[in-house]
This record gives structure tokens, C-alpha cells and sequence, in this order.
């Protein structure tokens, strides 16, 4: 995909009428068995079981998200991760592969990141972890048409052991962070702070420290508890702006008797979209 990543996903928030975000983590103990799948490999069979998911779920989402931690288990983890993006951007042109590595080093190492995932991979954007500061986020900067998902407040159970230490100015250093990312390192426009949806914070004011045009990614919603309540109040003045990504509850949904697994994510996916989109519609009333 050659177009603006940000851009992309708001337009598709807009003219496909979706907030959610597929998450593709590949789990071999969960991908349905099929007749079709026994003779693959386990790259085969989780790249056939993928396109499948794309196939089903394209019309529903404004993004994918790759974990790119369930592809290194894999032999051959980088030519299926390529081969996946690949086929988003070939079958489903203009739905923005962000590949979830949570990338936050520095110098050589960096660049050798950004080589692979923004480069070999092509991925459209990357989730990254700001807290080594400039070094890892300035230059970000030089990739204005990629979407770069930064970690400000995680919806992990511990996080707020590091995060919520407050500052000499009296905020948190979550806040602090978001502050960086918003008035330091956004210069490309090409930023989306991550805020979590598990911590009980007063998403009312959070919303007012954001720029309205920024995107915002709402974690935690799902298997780690998190409350579609708070999603209307971080809408933008579009009524769009904030998007919410689903892994586990789309990809490997329960089955009830006789029903076929594709039927399932797709549902799932309809259902999850449509639960986003009354939240979005509540706020206007």
C-alpha cells in the first residue's frame, strides 16, 4: 500500500463505518482443523487460514495488526509475516498491515528494524515503545505515510508501576509521554498514541489533550475487561477518530453445533463492529 496509513484508516472509519481493527496473531492450537489443512505445513496452513480471515473480515475493519512475536515461533516466521502483508496489499488494496513489535531501540539497531518491517516487510506501520525517547522516535519522523502506533498508557495489569509515576509537574508519566509524542515527535502527523481502556481514567479530558485530527488506538477491550463505554468519549468532532483492534475474540471464536468457523469470525466480526458503532452513535444523542 502506497497511500498515507493514517489516511487511509480514517477514510475507511468514515465511508466503511468501522472502528475495529483485526488483530492477526497466528495460533496453531486454535486454527480450526480442516480436511484441507492436514497436509500443510504449519506456515501453509496458517497462511491459507489468514487469507481466509482477511477474505471473511476486509468489508468490516479499518486495519490488520500483526503480533510479530507469533510469527517468530515459526520456522520460516518472516516469509509467512511477508507473505500475509503481501496478500492484504494485493487482495485488499488500501487496508492499512501494521506489524505489533513494540520496537524501541536505538542507532544500528534501529535502522535494522525499521529495514525489515518498514522496508522488506512493507508493512504500512508499527507499534513502538517511546520510553528510550528521542533515539527511537525522532526518526520516525522520515515515514510521513506509515502509521506509527506509540505506547503512552498500556492496558496491561502492571504497567502502571512505570507509568503512573507522577512528575515533578504534577502528571503521570503516561500523560507525559502522550505530551511528548503530541508536541515533540508527531512533526510527520503520522503518530497514534496507544490509551487504555482498563485503567478507569476520566477519558472526557484525556480526549481534550489530543489533538482532534490524531487517531487514537483504545486498548484493552476484550479478553483483558476493557468497557466499550469509554470509546464515545474519545470520538473526534467526526464522530471517528479512535479504533479499537480485536485478536483472539475474532480469529477463534466459540462455535456453537454445526456451525462452520468462517460463518463464525464473520459474525464476530459484524457483531464487534456494530457494538463499536453503538457506543460511536450514543455519544450524539
Amino acid at each position: 500500500m502506497k497511500e498515507n496509513a493514517i489516511e487511509v484508516i480514517k477514510h475507511r472509519m468514515i465511508f466503511k463505518d468501522t472502528l475495529l481493527c483485526c488483530g492477526l496473531d497466528p495460533d496453531l492450537s486454535k486454527i480450526p482443523i480442516e480436511p484441507a489443512f492436514n497436509k500443510l505445513s504449519k506456515e501453509e496452513r496458517i497462511k491459507t487460514f489468514f487469507a481466509k480471515v482477511i477474505d471473511i473480515t476486509a468489508n468490516h475493519v479499518c486495519a490488520y495488526k500483526l503480533q510479530k512475536a507469533f510469527f517468530d515461533r515459526l520456522s520460516l516466521g518472516h516469509d509467512t509475516l511477508k507473505e500475509v502483508i503481501s496478500y492484504i496489499h494485493k487482495n485488499h488494496v488500501g487496508i492499512p498491515a501494521i506489524i505489533d513489535c513494540k520496537m524501541g531501540d536505538i542507532e544500528n539497531t534501529k535502522q535494522a528494524y525499521l529495514s525489515n518491517i518498514l522496508g522488506e516487510l512493507e508493512a504500512d506501520g508499527v507499534v513502538v515503545n517511546p520510553y528510550m525517547g528521542d533515539d527511537v522516535m525522532k526518526p520516525l519522523a522520515k515515514y510521513p505515510d506509515k502509521a506509527i502506533i506509540v505506547l503512552a498508557k498500556t492496558s496491561n495489569p502492571g504497567g502502571g508501576i512505570v507509568q503512573d509515576i507522577n512528575l515533578e509537574s504534577g502528571i503521570p508519566l503516561w500523560q507525559y509521554i502522550l505530551k511528548l509524542t503530541i508536541e515533540r515527535w508527531n512533526s510527520s502527523q503520522n503518530m497514534i498514541p496507544v490509551i487504555s481502556s482498563t485503567v478507569g481514567l476520566d477519558m472526557t479530558r484525556v480526549r481534550k489533550l489530543i489533538p482532534d485530527e490524531m487517531l487514537i488506538l483504545l486498548a484493552g477491550i476484550g479478553t483483558q475487561g476493557g468497557s466499550y463505554s469509554d470509546l464515545s468519549k474519545l470520538l473526534n468532532s467526526k464522530r471517528s477518530g479512535v479504533f479499537v483492534n480485536s485478536s483472539r475474540g475474532i480469529l477463534y471464536p466459540q462455535l456453537i453445533p454445526d456451525q462452520m468457523w468462517q460463518s463464525a469470525v464473520e459474525l464476530e466480526a459484524i457483531r464487534l463492529k456494530t457494538e463499536l458503532n453503538k457506543e460511536r452513535k450514543l455519544g450524539n444523542e
